[in-house]
């Protein structure tokens, strides 16, 4: 779900974003292809630190440029932005690509010694 939910935001705002006719910016085209990208490679579960932070990026520049197809309301921009970042610092999960092509990652803590 963590990985999913930013994937199919990313995928709705660059639907909006690349279905809006003549009237589109090469701004809102780029943003907008960018946002496909990355909404796709989420969703499938490859490369998803690269894909995470390139949602961000897509997400914050949309905000701050006003590429109103791309950023709905600032809010919903800093949820993808902080889900995005946090699938950064947390990995793909066992259900991607990822995990297929690379395996799964374990962090094994080993123990303290008692200072005593």
């Amino acid at each position: 779900m963590l990985r999913t939910a930013p994937g199919l935001e990313a995928l709705a705002q660059a639907r909006l974003a690349l279905g809006t006719g003549s009237h589109a910016t090469v701004g809102g085209w780029i943003a907008g292809s960018l946002a496909l990208l990355s909404g796709i490679l989420l969703v499938v579960g490859l490369l998803t630190p690269m894909a995470a932070v390139l949602t961000s990026a897509v997400q914050m520049w949309a905000s701050i440029e006003g590429l109103h197809d791309l950023a709905a309301s600032e809010p919903s921009v800093a949820v993808v932005v902080a889900v995005a970042l946090a699938l950064v610092l947390l990995g793909p999960g066992a259900y991607s690509l990822d995990a297929r092509f690379f395996g799964l990652r374990q962090i094994i803590i080993p123990p303290t010694r008692s200072s005593r």
